[in-house]
């Protein structure tokens, strides 16, 4: 009969509770608890937002498109100077659509329509030596080398597309 009077307190000792206690007992969290909580996932959630960081990743996507439509019109401009042109680019220089040279290629079917940049800002281009030399280029919102602004360029006299400071990008 000893063991039976003694095994409450051997159950609270080792913390068992009475029935009686845990209907006491009120489950659940507390107000402090909650905004602990809270606040690790604010700090956790910001810490994400800036190791994303989502207006860079727009400002490279945007650069993206415009190098992909630097490509397309260089590709049309080639297209243009081997058989209609006959040696030589569209006529016309200027930034925007409605570029003397831009039209052109559209006319001759070299190129579908004039992209106008994911943001509007256009594309500019360029014609030297009676347009024997032409180069098309754009503005980088975020450029992967150098400071200042930079522009992404295509040349006819290299062939290729490439980043460079603002002033060089001359046929």
């Amino acid at each position: 009969m000893q063991k039976t009077a003694q095994t409450p307190h051997i159950l609270r000792a080792l913390g068992f509770t009475l029935k009686r206690e845990l209907i006491r007992r009120k489950f659940g969290f507390t107000l402090i608890e909650l905004l602990i909580v809270i606040a690790i996932l604010g700090i956790l959630a910001a810490a994400v937002l800036v190791a994303v960081n989502p207006a860079k990743r727009q400002r490279q996507a945007r650069d993206a498109a415009r190098k992909s439509d630097i490509g397309q019109m260089a590709t049309a401009l080639q297209a243009y100077y081997t058989t209609p042109g006959g040696g030589y680019f569209p006529a016309g220089s200027g930034c925007g659509v409605a570029v003397g040279g831009f039209t052109t290629l559209i006319g001759s079917g070299d190129l579908k329509q004039v992209p106008t940049g994911p943001t509007g800002d256009g594309y500019c281009y360029v014609t030297a030596g009676s347009a024997t030399e032409a180069s098309v280029y754009a503005t980088l919102e975020d450029p992967t080398s150098g400071s200042g602004t930079r522009l992404f360029c295509w040349q006819s006299t290299s062939g290729k597309a490439k980043e460079v400071t603002q002033g060089s990008c001359t046929p």
